[in-house]
């Protein structure tokens, strides 16, 4: 994430890499817009690289359960929406700079699942199963495990 600065621009990078050039798997790069001076914001594009869109396109997110954060912005060039992650460091100024935030939580597991996981085997003979022409009539004959 890149912020604009009243004299040039500075550039943010992640710790452990000296240059620009090194930050091609960073999937951040914000160019949080102070108010008055630009309403576009960079934005790394998985399928196009870096690009400018909106700033009106461009959600910061911060993950309420371990502090995370990311933004989600829609591509100007493929019209595609993604999310990608940011450190807070480049997320706090693009939150100040106006930059909409929202706040989420990672889903809660169910208690309701019992019983072994499912592995490859198991995917492969249901699928074998079903192209049996009476794959439905097996299936009402199985006895759960427990019954009488």
């Amino acid at each position: 994430m890149t912020t604009r600065h009243p004299r040039g621009s500075r550039r943010s990078h992640p710790h452990g890499s000296g240059s620009p050039a090194g930050s091609d798997h960073v999937h951040e790069v914000l160019n949080a817009a102070f108010p008055g001076l630009s309403n576009w914001v960079r934005v790394t594009c998985p399928a196009c690289g870096v690009v400018r869109v909106r700033s009106d396109r461009v959600v910061v997110r911060n993950c309420t359960d371990d502090q995370t954060w990311s933004y989600r912005a829609m591509c100007s060039q493929c019209d595609k929406m993604f999310v990608a992650t940011t450190p807070s460091v480049l997320a706090l100024p693009a939150i100040a700079a106006g930059l909409s935030v929202e706040l989420w939580t990672r889903p809660k597991l169910s208690g309701r699942y019992e019983g072994s996981p499912i592995h490859s085997v198991d995917a492969l003979e249901l699928h074998l199963a079903l192209l049996e022409p009476d794959w439905f009539e097996q299936l009402e004959r199985v006895v759960p495990i427990g019954d009488p």
